[in-house]
């Protein structure tokens, strides 16, 4: 265990609190259905490095992916999901890209940035009723994949555009479920044939797992439970805290 925290810079301190943040946004996840890398991947990033944030972020999602897919299949719209999780594997490499050229300062407050956004989409009552056309679908799998190479949130273009298109809660759900473990497995791939996932990293993500299912399993069950307003409250808390930390960092 030594070598790998080592490996990644981390005092047993700085482990305590990455697992901390890996369980916490897994409840969050649990609890609303979405959000793990968006509170996970700043809050990581004021511990570790943001390429190794996101990374792990990315992996950990790749690992999770394939719960709940089996169901997910009978309920889409297979083109239309088909089209969007293929922008999304094509624009994950070039974020990939993009965060490995950015200096870790400026990424960590781009990140926070970006997961401060990204939770202002989740409370967007109203949206533009997404088009069918190739040229929208396109731009929302793009979009996802961008995000999600920088920054391992594929979400928001994506949640815009299923859950504000009318069709029914377990179709957008299902339809989420394939695209996000279609970027994550582009993710996992594209940074493997990199050389960027070392056996540190996996070894981390292996043994941080558990804490992920561990922690999606405990919000599932206060699903409904726990007021909305008390869970969006936290989580805007938090990622303030992540954003003033990385303002400080800078």
């Amino acid at each position: 265990m030594g070598e790998w925290v080592a490996g990644l810079g981390l005092s047993s301190t700085a482990m305590a609190i990455l697992a901390a943040i890996i369980f916490g946004a897994a409840v969050v996840r649990g609890l609303t259905g979405f959000g793990f890398a968006i509170l996970a991947v700043p809050l990581m990033g004021l511990v570790i490095a943001p390429t190794q944030a996101v990374l792990l972020a990315i992996v950990l999602q790749m690992l999770i992916g394939p719960f709940g897919v089996g169901k997910a299949l009978g309920h889409i719209d297979r083109t239309l999901v088909g089209g969007v999780a293929l922008g999304a594997m094509i624009g994950t490499p070039l974020g990939l890209w993009a965060l490995a050229h950015t200096p870790h300062d400026v990424a960590r407050l781009m990140i926070a940035g970006i997961a401060v956004g990204c939770f202002g989409t989740f409370l967007i009552k109203r949206a533009p009723t997404p088009s069918t056309a190739p040229v929208h679908i396109a731009a929302t799998g793009l979009s996802s994949g961008l995000l999600n190479g920088f920054a391992a949130m594929p979400g928001p273009p994506v949640i815009l555009y299923f859950v504000r298109s009318g069709v029914s809660p377990m179709a957008a759900r299902g339809s989420m479920i394939l695209v996000f473990f279609a970027a994550a497995i582009a993710g996992t791939v594209t940074a493997a044939l990199r050389g960027l996932l070392s056996s540190n990293l996996l070894w981390l993500a292996a043994l941080a797992f558990p804490l992920m299912l561990a922690g999606n399993h405990i919000g599932g069950r206060f699903f409904g439970v726990v007021p909305e307003r008390v869970w969006r409250g936290l989580v805007i808390a938090l990622l303030c805290v992540a954003a003033i930390g990385a303002l400080t960092k800078l």
